[in-house]
């Protein structure tokens, strides 16, 4: 079975408390993107690892990650001026921002296990689904198997803001919607610069200004130096985020 694009995704539980979703509505929206016809590679916690893994076939890997196994703990005692203006703070905890951080390192990782040879991967939520409105479950399995059709050189990433309009916001303490950041994918060899250059990014931020925020705080700062690394493309955190990839 010839294969373009492998799916990336991941869920962690107990990483913070979300006002409008629980965990049974996380796994709900999950299991539909795991019914998908598409190459797939699930990264879940050691607390629901055997109950996915039986979930696990020829088109879906299981991958058991602990928190711990994310670079940036090793960095923790760094934020310490770790204040954001956030309206949520039991969702918008540090270990969120690690987590959130952590996806294009996710993405990596699924290139080097390398289950399906893909020439394109692509990361997506793991909850993406409760953005979609006015559309049955079959026709959002369908939209993400379509993913599969879809092939881009530099990496692709959904684009709320104009990323050439500069807005006057602290961008070490308020998110900035530059980058939706739920989607973003592409060609291979450049998802594993981007993870590189993330990391790096993420490090000198906690080391310099004591802090971590939004990945698409992080990205932003990455287009502003390697602009020609990025495909952006207009979306919302709705329908568009997938259908427009």
């Amino acid at each position: 079975m010839t294969r373009n694009t492998t799916i990336v995704s991941a869920f962690i539980s107990n990483i913070n408390k979300s006002p409008d979703r629980n965990i049974d509505k996380y796994i709900e929206d999950g299991n539909l993107l795991m019914e998908a016809n598409i190459a797939k590679v699930i990264f879940v916690d050691e607390d629901l690892y055997y109950e996915f893994k039986q979930r696990e076939n020829e088109n879906t890997r299981i991958i058991r990650f602990t928190k711990n196994q994310n670079y940036l703990y090793e960095h923790e005692k760094y934020l310490t001026n770790f204040h954001l203006h956030t309206e949520n703070p039991c969702k918008d905890t540090i270990d969120f921002m690690f987590l959130m951080s952590h996806k294009t390192e996710f993405v990596n990782q699924a290139i080097q296990m390398n289950f399906f040879d893909t020439t394109n991967y692509m990361w997506v939520d793991f909850g993406v689904k409760h953005m979609f409105q006015n559309i049955t479950n079959g026709e959002f399995i369908k939209i993400i198997e379509n993913l599969d059709n879809r092939s881009y050189d530099n990496v692709r990433i959904s684009s709320i803001w104009n990323v050439n309009l500069t807005y006057n916001i602290e961008i070490y303490k308020r998110v900035v919607w530059y980058f939706a950041g739920s989607v973003f994918g592409g060609d291979k060899d450049k998802l594993v610069q981007f993870a590189r250059l993330n990391r790096d990014m993420c490090i000198k931020i906690i080391k310099e200004h004591n802090t971590i925020m939004w990945e698409v705080n992080i990205w932003y700062l990455l287009y502003k130096e390697h602009p020609d690394l990025f495909d952006p493309y207009i979306c919302d955190h709705n329908n568009s985020i997938l259908t427009t990839y």
